[in-house]
């Protein structure tokens, strides 16, 4: 054999690898597209403004209450998955972790259970679905589909995954969204079980897992596994991707007078951070008073607005409303003028309907 032909064989060999590479980059590639095109229709509906724009925006910021920085779960998640992830694509030191493959298995047990039981996703997803279906925007977007024994049972033990994920189809098929097979192809709830209990052994073909009901215990060989763990990952991804677009999307209003309560008129502005990203929203009153919600990594500002206590929505107080009241709003003087705080950028935030 020439040298020739040896650097032929080796050429093709490089090919045949680069192919399958190719080849499994193209078959991720695929589930995640899928994933974004279940997902897509939640995330950058067609017209965010119906049936009330300030629904879909707090569902994407996760309005809560008004926190100090530190205090956000969903920022240290998106950290940690990412550690793990890079984690997995190391080269250890055969000193310290012998089976290097077995070791890569247990990092990915930790990867799968930490998205499997992150709140976040499941609620943004939860809300964006009641924006969709008119149901308001809830702290709690699962209490109001609970039995009144759940509900009883939720102060105590909140909301399982496999629960959200049940009430999430439901709402999903209402939505005419057939989110089942996205959320059938990763999660396992007994592989969900086993892992937070620390009840699994690996072996070198499967994960057993054993069960504390007599006769449940069952096993997965190492490529189903992996296949359940690929799927996690490329949810979560689909999940951020759409996150930051739909917020991207968004910001692309920021410095603009949006209306938005044909009554009191208000103006909405939509608040971005540094990247063009929405992290926030102002509502302009024309009496001079603003209701604003902000979230950045310092923390979450709530200003004259509340998530109510009496229905799924954020109720947003308009200040002190006009002695006597004008055409043109409740909250200005008969014969005055409108008052309007300057929209973020400066520019002065004039009604236009």
């Amino acid at each position: 054999m020439s040298d020739d032909d040896h650097d032929g064989l080796g050429a093709s060999a490089e090919s045949q690898a680069g192919d399958e590479t190719k080849d499994w980059e193209a078959h991720n590639k695929a589930i995640q597209d899928g994933y974004i095109e279940l997902l897509a229709p939640l995330f950058l509906p067609k017209d965010p403004t119906k049936p009330d724009i300030l629904d879909y925006f707090c569902a994407l910021l996760r309005v809560g209450g008004w926190e100090d920085g530190g205090w956000d779960p969903y920022g240290e998640s998106r950290v940690v998955l990412n550690e793990i992830h890079e984690l997995m694509k190391v080269e250890l030191p055969e000193k310290h972790f012998p089976d290097h493959e077995k070791t890569i298995i247990r990092l990915g047990l930790i990867f799968y259970s930490h998205i499997v039981e992150m709140d976040a996703p499941y609620e943004v997803i939860a809300n964006l679905l009641r924006f969709k279906l008119d149901l308001g925007y809830s702290l709690q977007p699962f209490f109001d589909f609970l039995s009144a024994k759940e509900q009883k049972q939720y102060r105590y033990s909140g909301i399982y995954p496999s629960k959200k994920i049940e009430i999430i189809k439901k709402l999903g098929l209402e939505a005419g969204l057939d989110l089942g097979s996205m959320f059938d192809d990763f999660y396992d709830n007994g592989l969900r079980n086993a892992i937070s209990h620390s009840s699994f052994a690996i072996t070198d073909t499967e994960l057993r897992c054993r069960s504390w009901k007599v006769g449940k215990s069952f096993s997965l060989t190492l490529q189903e596994l992996d296949e359940k763990i690929l799927c996690a990952k490329l949810f979560i991804g689909a999940f951020f991707a759409l996150e930051v677009e739909a917020r991207r999307q968004c910001g692309e209003a920021a410095g603009r007078a949006l209306a938005y309560d044909p009554h009191y008129k208000g103006i909405m502005e939509v608040l971005v951070n540094e990247e063009g990203l929405m992290d926030g929203y102002k509502v302009h009153w024309p009496n001079g008073s603003d209701s604003y919600y902000r979230r950045t990594p310092q923390g979450a500002k709530l200003v004259n607005c509340l998530p109510s206590a009496k229905r799924p929505a954020v109720e947003l107080f308009v200040g002190l409303y006009a002695r006597q009241r004008s055409q043109f709003s409740p909250l200005v003087e008969q014969g005055a003028e409108p008052i309007y705080t300057p929209l973020e950028n400066g520019e002065p935030t004039v009604w236009a309907p």
